[in-house]
Order: C-alpha cells, then structure tokens, then sequence
C-alpha cells in the first residue's frame, strides 16, 4: 500500500470535497481518499501495483480541479516539505 498527498488549488466547499471523493473512488487501486478543504490537499492510500500517484492526480485535474503548483502566488504548496 502506497500514502500520497495531492495538492489542489482553489477548493471552495463541500461539493469540491464530494467531486474529488468521487472521482478518485472510481479508479481501480484506490483505498481511500480524505480530502481536507483547510490544507487544499488530499491523502490517498492505493495499491501502486494497480495505479500511480501521477494517475490520481490526473483524474483530480479531470474531474475539474488544478493541481497547486510549487510557488503558485509567491507560497509554497508544500510539496517540498517545508
């Protein structure tokens, strides 16, 4: 089992929450997504034998979102650790 964190940029509310669960639910090798609307990420436990981190985030930018991107507005997204 594989942990990834995904950052998304400009999450709004509950229905962004529910899209996201949704579309991540649905791709084989998901365990479990928790998406958190405070940090503008989501945690997600999968089976890297079935899927990628880089295929969750794509059907994250697929189901509408952006992906916060390193030093987007002068801030760090948090990907580097810091």
């Amino acid at each position: 089992m594989e942990l990834g964190t995904i950052k998304v940029a400009n999450m709004q509310g509950e229905t962004c929450v529910t899209t996201i669960n949704n579309a991540l639910s649905e791709l084989a090798g998901v365990v479990s997504a928790k998406v958190s609307l405070a940090n503008q990420n989501v945690a997600v436990s999968f089976d890297e034998t079935v899927t990628s981190l880089d295929k969750l985030k794509e059907a994250v930018v697929a189901s509408g979102f952006n992906l916060a991107v390193h030093g987007e507005d002068g801030n760090c997204c948090g990907g580097c650790g810091s």
